[in-house]
């Protein structure tokens, strides 16, 4: 073992709220050069599997740490799981309903929402270019939720949800829009980095983390090399880390190449 690079999707190697919906080709080779030579790719996203677009899929990373760390596999096999205990599950819903908000519940592979006409819903979607066509479950709330999101059309709803909702799970605002990451209480990408960390047995010297968000803070805290990219949250910005370029300029595939973990193209 070598190197293991987590790193995240959103904002980090696409960018669906700016139109960014395909991997580059850069980062594309980024990736391959990696896993070539012996290193160990672990993508690290708030999304469940069903919500992983293809573009992502065929990167072909080497393990998932999904639902914002709830989830982590390796090479196929699971190595941790954490999930909502029910009456979290049951204040995601209501509170959100109650804000005339959207909720959405994942499992590690499927989705449950309450409407696919909640307006809040579909300016969501369609920002984040998602397709839930072969995800979506509807009817009861049973089975285990390893992540939510929730989202508003005005600040003021997202604000009175969060509060309300703080009691139940860890909340993070995503970069754009009002909407949310809603955590298992005291889980983050962090979680199962360590997780992954733990599982391979490597060095902590050879582990390297790339993101954007907030809700990247404590996976970028857990790693040897934090880098953040030059469109990362501004809050993120002020703990020091790392700054490479602009997920829509290659930002992860030049600190690659500047600090020599792949031979340039």
């Amino acid at each position: 073992m070598r190197n293991v690079v987590f790193c995240d999707i959103d904002g980090t190697i696409i960018d669906g709220t700016r139109g960014m919906y395909d991997v580059s080709f850069k980062t594309r080779y980024a990736v391959n050069e990696l896993k070539k030579q012996g290193d160990s790719v672990i993508i690290a996203s708030g999304r469940n599997k069903g919500l992983l677009i293809e573009n992502v899929r065929s990167l072909e990373p080497s393990g998932l740490i999904l639902c914002n760390g709830a989830y982590a596999e390796y090479e196929g096999k699971t190595v941790s799981s954490k999930a909502f205990d029910p009456k979290a599950v049951q204040m995601i819903r209501d509170i959100s309903l109650k804000y005339e908000g959207f909720y959405i519940l994942e499992s590690i592979d499927d989705i449950h929402i309450d409407s696919l006409e909640n307006e809040a819903f579909r300016y969501f979607m369609t920002s984040w270019g998602l397709n839930l066509k072969d995800c979506i479950k509807r009817g009861q709330l049973t089975g285990d939720f390893h992540i939510a999101m929730i989202g508003f059309l005005n600040e003021e709803a997202g604000r009175k949800a969060v509060e309300e909702l703080g009691s139940y799970a860890d909340i993070y605002r995503h970069n754009a829009g009002i909407s949310y990451d809603v955590n298992v209480k005291g889980v983050t990408k962090s979680t199962g980095v360590k997780e992954i960390i733990r599982y391979l047995d490597v060095p902590f010297e050879n582990t390297y983390g790339f993101g954007d968000g907030i809700n990247d803070l404590e996976m970028l805290k857990s790693v040897c090399h934090p880098v953040i990219m030059a469109n990362s949250n501004e809050e993120l910005k002020k703990h020091g880390f790392a700054q490479t370029g602009d997920v829509l300029h290659d930002g992860l595939y030049d600190y690659l190449v500047a600090n020599k973990l792949i031979k340039a193209l």
